[in-house]
């Protein structure tokens, strides 16, 4: 054999290796992304569910809570109005009479306090899980060698735009750098 064949069946398998790296490459990046991709946008779609069982877990706690409070008031407004003055002098009994007692309501307010803190934490680190699963995706694409695999290779390599549910007064404190409001009950003055 010429030694010229030998130089162009060299650079021939060279090439070949190279591309059977890069197929390689680009088949396990496009493989990562679609499954972080299909992770997000999952998660964020699962943030979606979490949010509305949140918040139907603290309506429905605090209308128990509602409903207990007013059926203490009855009680006790029952217990003052057996006490007027027509019942023949007995208006000072009362005093000797056992209260009804207002105990379960004070641990039905404490368990829907703790249902709040634990429903909204829990939402919080559902959050924070989304973005940390962006994160990860974003790094892959922002990275060499996929941030050259992603112009190349086929597919939806575009970033996601996940959403963060949050609120007006947080907002508002991020635009102006102040959260000044301590007011916790917001009486009139």
């Amino acid at each position: 054999m010429s030694k010229a064949l030998l130089v162009v069946g060299g650079l021939f398998g060279i090439g070949a290796i190279f591309a059977i790296i890069l197929l390689v490459m680009a088949i396990g990046f496009h493989n990562k992304d679609a499954t972080l991709r299909n992770l997000v946008t999952t998660k964020q779609t699962d943030n979606t569910s979490e949010m509305d069982a949140m918040w139907k877990i603290i309506e429905q706690n605090a209308q128990v809570t509602t409903e207990q409070k007013n059926a203490l008031i009855e009680i006790f407004n029952g217990y003052a109005d057996a006490r007027t003055p027509q019942d023949g002098g007995k208006l000072m009994l009362w005093v000797k009479e056992a209260i009804p007692n207002a105990e379960p309501t004070s641990k039905a307010y404490l368990q829907l306090m703790n249902t709040i803190t634990a429903q909204r934490e829990g939402f919080k680190f559902r959050q924070k899980e989304l973005l940390d699963m962006n994160r990860e995706r974003n790094t892959v694409l922002d990275q060499f060698p996929g941030s050259l695999l992603a112009m190349v290779c086929p597919g939806d390599h575009k970033k996601i735009t996940v959403v963060i549910v949050t609120s007006t007064r947080t907002q508002d404190a991020f635009k102006t750098g102040k959260d000044d409001d301590v007011d916790l009950f917001k009486k009139n003055k």
